[in-house]
């Protein structure tokens, strides 16, 4: 269970302009803290990013979700997207809510075992093919001479169909 606004208020402070929290009160046994930055960044064991945690009576808590609470005075309904792509940069300017898709359309890389820039690929007369996936659905964008065209086709459609998510 999330606890409420008030009990986080009388715990940490936020700087939501700057995307940092701070301790009010750490507890009895960690009083040197009082003042100082919360938290720590830790490793997402599924995707391998970094997020910046607090934890607050042995919960943690993504520092980007305090963040959206002090500023918005409630939990996010949705995920929180970081704009640019740093999970580490908290700062309220920079998260949004998003569904899991729109959040994963801000993808600026992929893993892939090729070298070729994301979205496109090599084909079998060593040209180039620029595809994208929408809704689960390939849509091939077509085949040029180098990976520099296919690229910039393929973040062209990005923007066309994701939007701000792109």
């Amino acid at each position: 269970m999330k606890p409420s606004l008030a009990y986080l208020q009388t715990r940490i402070s936020v700087d939501p302009v700057a995307g940092r929290v701070y301790w009010i009160d750490a507890t009895k046994h960690h009083a040197p803290l009082n003042g100082k930055e919360a938290g720590s960044p830790r490793k997402n064991s599924r995707s391998g990013k970094i997020y910046w945690h607090v934890k607050v009576d042995s919960l943690p808590i993504k520092r980007s979700h305090l963040v959206f609470l002090f500023a918005h005075g409630r939990w996010p309904d949705l995920q929180i997207d970081h704009i640019n792509g740093d999970s580490l940069d908290d700062r309220i300017a920079n998260l949004r809510e998003a569904t899991i898709t729109q959040n994963a359309w801000n993808h600026k890389t992929r893993r892939k075992s090729s070298s070729t820039p994301m979205g496109v690929r090599v084909t079998r007369s060593g040209k180039y093919q620029a595809r994208i996936a929408v809704n689960k659905k390939q849509i091939a964008i077509g085949i040029f001479d180098t990976p520099e065209m296919a690229s910039q086709a393929y973040q062209q459609k990005r923007k066309e169909f994701f939007n701000e998510y792109a």
